[in-house]
């Protein structure tokens, strides 16, 4: 089992890697000139990596440290993504659709428990007659991260701690197709998916300050914030108050600082 200080070791380099590799692809692009490169070309550089990395915290942070604290801590790290059927069969696919019309009504028909356990039951048919064709899952529909761990696999996607209203149906929907393209593969295993906001950028309860408290998507069976993740995947508590903690030493340190500015030089 991890301790807090491996813990903060692990936090700490895979941050740093991550933010210095993004660094390099951002800068190995080639920029359109701007006339504020003959001013201040250095911070032009760094404005445009820390705008990239804004927008992109999920895959370039937040998707490799939850696998770097995972691996240490028991789960599997399966670095790939779940396939959809080629030609989904009709009985899953209308099942799907009337569960994701059920759930964007709230009309109560369907709970996040009851929505997976519908899917998988109607997927019970493929395994005597198998789906045989498998496709990449259609964009807007990938799992940022896939663990293993006591035959369960988890699938998880990070979020903008803000979203927009509209999102959470979305949210829904990307995890109701989820459970369908893994139980269609492989209708006897078992699955647990959730959307991850890695932080709660509110001085009270996360889903009391979200648009629409978050409905449809459903709180802690559906939906995770900060440590519900973080602790899931490192096995420890508090592990949020451990990645401020790495992020202020790295700052201190200034030891990130110094190989950006050799990467910047």
């Amino acid at each position: 089992m991890l301790t807090n200080q491996e813990a903060k070791e692990i936090i700490k380099s895979t941050v740093k890697q991550s933010i210095i590799d993004f660094a390099q692809r951002s800068l190995n692009k080639k920029a359109k000139f701007q006339i504020l490169d003959l001013i201040i070309p250095k911070e032009r550089k760094i404005r445009s990596i820390v705008g990239g990395l804004e927008t992109s915290l999920g895959t370039t942070l937040w998707e490799p440290l939850a696998k770097a604290l995972a691996s240490k801590n028991g789960f599997e790290v399966i670095n790939k993504n779940l396939e959809s059927p080629v030609n989904m069969p009709s009985n899953l696919s209308n099942t799907l659709q009337n569960i994701i019309d059920e759930r964007k009504r709230n009309s109560r028909v369907y709970n996040a428990i009851s929505s997976r356990d519908e899917i998988k039951r109607v997927c019970q048919s493929f395994l005597t007659r198998p789906i045989d064709s498998f496709e990449s899952a259609p964009k807007g529909f990938g799992v940022d991260i896939w663990l293993k761990k006591d035959n369960v696999n988890y699938f998880f996607d990070t979020k903008t701690v803000q979203p927009n209203i509209g999102n959470y149906s979305k949210f829904v929907e990307q995890i109701l197709n989820w459970y369908a393209f893994f139980y269609s593969r492989f209708p006897d295993q078992r699955a647990e998916a959730r959307i991850v906001f890695p932080y709660n950028p509110h001085n009270k309860v996360f889903w009391d300050k979200t648009m629409g408290k978050g409905k449809p998507l459903e709180r802690d069976n559906e939906g995770w914030v900060e440590n519900q993740f973080w602790n899931f995947c490192s096995g420890l508590e508090d592990t949020y108050s451990l990645i401020v903690e790495s992020f202020t030493e790295l700052r201190e340190s200034k030891e990130l600082e110094a190989d950006l500015d050799k990467i910047l030089s």
